[in-house]
């Protein structure tokens, strides 16, 4: 684990606190952090606290500096460490004990601060403490892997429908845009169930939803099983052509239709 710097721990905990939700990343406890204290992004808020770490928003958006974001929000590190995506000593990527890649890969993370309206809405109904901190990240919002909510059916949002503005990250709460619009208002596309397969399989990875065994991708992290899915159901979909496609960067909705068939594919086939 990481140790503070020297004299952070001087700055104590902040006088404003969030409660801790389950499968929070650590940028998404900033975030809350940050709205709690009457800021709308993360960066302005740790410009005015002075905390004294260069480019501490990026060090927190990538897994590092946990004990410093532990001991300002008090929530304990190893929480916040089993929801954010980090780097070990050996290169791999882990979420918690999770292994998702044995080795740091860009094409992980997704760049857009991705929402689901439909969790918005419930963390808004059912949360408790000030209305708004209730609104929080999950962990797999942020992976290109999975593109929808299994939760809710729902593809998520990576851009706003009223300005059209790519959704970021370092918007502090992940319920409006920077136009102000409100998320947890806004429709998304909604999918039919057999094209949720994948992302519920990889969502229950990652124990945000009931796990669902696979035998084969069981064995593989993450990351490769999120590919493997997309590819064997790319070639199911399309054939020969669908080998000679370059990268992996389908349309969400066809990303969702197609790592499902492979799901099913793989699995009919063991």
């Amino acid at each position: 684990m990481d140790k503070p710097i020297r004299g952070f721990s001087a700055l104590g905990r902040l006088p404003l606190r969030v409660r801790p939700v389950p499968f929070e990343p650590a940028y998404g406890l900033l975030g809350r952090v940050a709205v709690r204290h009457g800021h709308t992004s993360t960066s302005e808020f740790i410009s005015e606290m002075a905390i004294g770490i260069p480019n501490f928003v990026h060090e927190i958006e990538n897994g590092r500096r946990l004990v410093e974001l532990a001991l300002l929000s008090g929530v304990p590190e190893t929480r916040i460490r089993a929801s954010t995506l980090c780097v070990d000593e050996n290169g791999a990527m882990f979420i918690g004990s999770k292994l998702i890649s044995a080795r740091v890969s860009n094409r992980i993370c997704c760049g857009a601060g991705r929402v689901c309206p439909g969790c918005l809405r419930v963390d808004l109904k059912e949360r408790a403490g000030p209305m708004a901190c209730r609104p929080h990240r999950r962990t797999w919002w942020g992976l290109t892997a999975v593109t929808s909510c299994p939760l809710h059916g729902l593809l998520l949002i990576d851009a706003c429908p009223a300005c059209g503005v790519q959704l970021a990250r370092r918007q502090a709460s992940p319920r409006f845009c920077r136009c102000g619009c409100d998320l947890a208002d806004q429709g998304s596309v909604s999918l039919e169930p057999s094209d949720l397969v994948a992302d519920r399989y990889l969502v229950g990875r990652l124990g945000g939803v009931d796990r669902v065994g696979h035998p084969l991708l069981d064995r593989m992290p993450f990351q490769t099983a999120a590919l493997a899915m997309l590819r064997i159901g790319r070639v199911t979909l399309a054939g020969a052509r669908g080998m000679s496609k370059k990268g992996d960067n389908v349309e969400p909705a066809m990303q969702a239709r197609m790592a499902s068939l492979g799901f099913r594919t793989s699995e009919s086939s063991r």
